[in-house]
């Protein structure tokens, strides 16, 4: 059994990534496959956002857990740069920099 993908309405595509392809590449995370880092909302207290390798997602460790994905990159540096974005949305759109709940209530305020 693999994890279960959820996805941020506006979800993020990194730089290296063609946006037209979003439904193939969300289909190849969801299997494992591929080179893809996503974003997604941390499971503990004191963090907000972790940037897992799509290829562990398949691992006995997930089978159980529900991601919700914010975000799509083609390398950890862009999954930066994509952190990055979202933080500047989420203060412009909702004043305070709390992405956990900014991804998690999936959509934007």
């Amino acid at each position: 059994m693999k994890a279960k993908i959820k996805s941020f309405p506006q979800i993020y595509i990194g730089d290296s990534l063609d946006s037209r392809k979003l439904m193939f590449i969300k289909y190849r995370i969801k299997h494992g496959k591929g080179n893809y880092f996503i974003i997604t909302p941390s499971d503990k207290e004191d963090e907000m956002l972790e940037i897992l390798e799509a290829k562990f997602l398949v691992s006995p460790l997930y089978k159980q857990r529900i991601f919700i994905v914010g975000g799509i990159a083609g390398s950890k540096g862009e999954a930066g740069e994509l952190v990055r974005r979202m933080s500047e949305d989420c203060m412009r759109k909702r004043g305070d920099l709390n992405l956990k709940e900014f991804i998690s209530c999936g959509r934007y305020f």
